[in-house]
């Protein structure tokens, strides 16, 4: 049962959607191990095929969710278009499986989209409230805040925690 307090805390902040790849889950090391480079979109077949259930998580991804998992936050995550092959066909159900993994979290509480579409859920569906998002994507903050939502551009788990307390998070 929820206390007074989580239910103040949940109408009164906004709700927070965090990116995973970047931000929890370290893609650009596993990736950059892997490949022998840095990653682009022509690399897609030379991955595992599971390779979302392989990523490291972020050296500093056990800090970040302990502060944020108290404001009951969705993950906002990105699968790879279909056309990128056997990787797309399993990202949903291996970043799913990843978060539940390293951060006990249900799979409820995920939502994974094409990158195009995380900017959806920008404002909240019922009064238009803006959300917030923590991404490493400065493309994706851009078009969130186009979409009315407030974008905290992670570097890391201490830069992105400030800047939520400035936006008035405990």
């Amino acid at each position: 049962m929820k206390s007074f307090v989580q239910h103040l805390i949940e109408f009164d902040n906004p709700q927070i959607y965090c990116d995973m790849d970047g931000v929890v889950a370290d893609f650009i090391t596993y990736t950059t191990n892997i490949l022998g480079h840095k990653f682009t979109d022509d690399d897609w077949d030379d991955l595992p095929v599971d390779m979302f259930l392989q990523l490291p998580p972020m050296t500093d991804a056990h800090i970040l969710w302990k502060y944020i998992k108290q404001f009951q936050p969705f993950m906002l995550t990105a699968v790879p278009k279909e056309s990128r092959g056997p990787i797309a066909k399993r990202a949903w159900k291996d970043k799913s499986r990843w978060m539940k993994k390293h951060f006990k979290l249900s799979s409820d509480r995920m939502k994974i989209v094409l990158r195009k579409h995380k900017k959806n859920f920008a404002m909240d569906g019922r009064d238009k409230r803006p959300n917030i998002l923590i991404d490493d994507h400065l493309g994706n903050i851009r078009e969130w805040e186009s979409a009315g939502g407030i974008g905290v551009h992670h570097i890391n788990a201490n830069s992105t925690i400030n800047d939520l307390k400035k936006i008035g998070f405990p």
